[in-house]
């Protein structure tokens, strides 16, 4: 275990029995490998939500609209569309090459993204929130894990994230199994 999934698991407790995830199909899907501290997180949380806000993406089995590889697909079509349109694109996120790939949402559609870049392994992969309406958003140069573990601490105030999580006592959801 990491030590900011150590550290986060003592700040939220994981549940007790998360379900086994097909790593290497939502790799081919979103045509990339994935995070290994990522992978960790939802090896050991799985499926669910921080303080009924924050939900994570992963692999199946989950419910409907919380699968990375399908959240992902045309994502970055879709920013591109609506950045033409609004003309409200932030300027840590200019550039053609830009490549985002979603990891975490949140009921407000604020979203938590990896910011892929070339060269880079994806450990070194900064943490991007970007405001529901993509006209706002902070960069974080640390892995996945390691912002979970600061945000949810305290030490780090997320002008978009901070406020709709719980000051104290944290919790961690598991979304309800998937019905066929």
């Amino acid at each position: 275990m990491t030590p900011s999934l150590d550290r986060l698991s003592r700040l939220v407790p994981p549940p007790s029995a998360p379900q086994a995830r097909d790593w290497a199909a939502a790799e081919d899907r979103i045509g990339r490998p994935l995070p290994r501290d990522f992978k960790e997180l939802v090896d050991v949380y799985g499926g669910g939500d921080f303080d009924g806000h924050l939900g994570l993406l992963v692999p199946p089995p989950t419910r409907t609209g919380s699968e990375i590889a399908g959240y992902n697909d045309d994502r970055m079509d879709e920013l591109n569309d609506l950045w033409a349109i609004t003309e409200n694109r932030p300027a840590a996120l200019a550039g053609e090459d830009l490549l985002l790939v979603t990891w975490a949402d949140t009921i407000d559609s604020d979203s938590v993204n990896w910011r892929v870049e070339p060269g880079r392994a994806p450990e070194e992969w900064a943490v991007v929130v970007l405001d529901a309406d993509l006209g706002a958003c902070e960069v974080y140069p640390m892995t996945g894990t390691e912002f979970l573990a600061g945000l949810l601490s305290g030490e780090i105030d997320s002008p978009i994230l901070s406020h709709h999580l719980h000051a104290d006592g944290h919790v961690f959801r598991p979304y309800p199994a998937p019905t066929r």
